[in-house]
């Protein structure tokens, strides 16, 4: 947070005479001590809703935004009350975009009030509000929620279905992008393992069999709850792909689809990032993990026609 790390209050006592900076000064003393606290303890990123949708008619790009609240890096609350749907302009350069839900104060002309011994009138109130913004992905906007990312390529605007920072309680969190793609993991290897099963090939494999369809079982099972942080998805995809690694690699041959995958599997294992490295390194990993998706369908497409003959 850019902000001064020391908290200041008022200290009153009789006889203080205040003015208006010291009315803003205890108002941003309350105001700074909130923002740390959901900073240091609910991170940042979208709460709760808040999901995109990018239409285009053929003339105009429009983003639907659903209602909800998030947290900025400052740890601003913000919340969109209702559905909006806001025009996009089509940026001149080509590239990745962010849409932002910023935190925006404007006064309130509803209620002004009058300056003493003037005739002047003021706002005497101010409205917190938002507002969406599209910026590069490069311009980091540190009061503002990031909502989704967006390619910019010869005119044309394109959602990319890429994780953005989530934050608040986990039961309440936004579903990821990622979370889909390892349940598909799962979903598809289980059948792999299940069509396999039903021949004498893994009834002479110990271990390795037993391990993957166990981590496989057990990696469902965390998965029912909703809301898993984007941290455990990554290190919940790397550790399956290594049970994946020693249940493909001594496998016996089967059909040529598995040969080839086994090579896949391996490059794959090879990269996963230590627990250390950050998300983005585990996001780069994670396109490479989300690839073997399509094999593994072909994978079961072909056994459950040919587990038949090799019973």
């Amino acid at each position: 947070m850019n902000q001064d790390p020391v908290l200041r209050r008022l200290r009153p006592f009789e006889g203080l005479a205040l003015t208006a900076q010291d009315f803003l000064d205890e108002q941003g003393y309350h105001r700074r001590n909130l923002h740390r606290h959901a900073h240091y303890l609910h991170g940042h990123g979208i709460v709760q809703g808040l999901q995109v949708e990018l239409q285009n008619n053929g003339e105009k790009y429009h983003a639907i935004i659903q209602a909800g609240y998030g947290l900025t890096r400052n740890g601003q609350g913000v919340h969109l009350p209702d559905p909006v749907k806001v025009p996009l302009e089509v940026p001149r350069r080509d590239g990745e975009y962010l849409l932002w839900l910023c935190h925006v104060e404007i006064p309130d002309e509803g209620d002004s009030r009058p300056v003493f011994d003037t005739s002047e009138r003021r706002e005497a109130r101010m409205k917190e509000t938002c507002g969406p913004r599209l910026h590069g992905a490069d311009d980091d906007q540190p009061d503002a929620v990031a909502l989704c990312r967006i390619n910019v390529r010869l005119g044309r605007m394109v959602q990319v279905q890429l994780p953005v920072p989530r934050a608040g309680r986990q039961v309440r969190a936004s579903e990821s992008y990622l979370k889909p793609r390892v349940v598909e993991f799962i979903r598809v290897n289980r059948k792999v393992v299940s069509n396999l099963f039903r021949t004498a090939l893994l009834r002479e494999l110990d271990v390795g069999a037993l391990a993957f369809n166990a981590a496989l079982v057990s990696g469902e099972f965390l998965l029912i709850e909703e809301g898993t942080s984007d941290r455990v998805l990554y290190r919940s995809a790397g550790a399956l792909i290594s049970y994946a690694h020693d249940f493909y690699s001594p496998l016996p041959r089967t059909i040529e689809r598995v040969e080839r995958f086994k090579e896949f599997v391996r490059r794959v294992n090879a990269e996963v990032p230590a627990p250390e490295q950050g998300d983005e390194v585990w996001l780069r990993w994670f396109d490479k993990f989300e690839r073997l998706l399509q094999p593994l369908a072909k994978i079961v497409e072909e056994l459950e026609k040919t587990v038949e003959a090799q019973r």
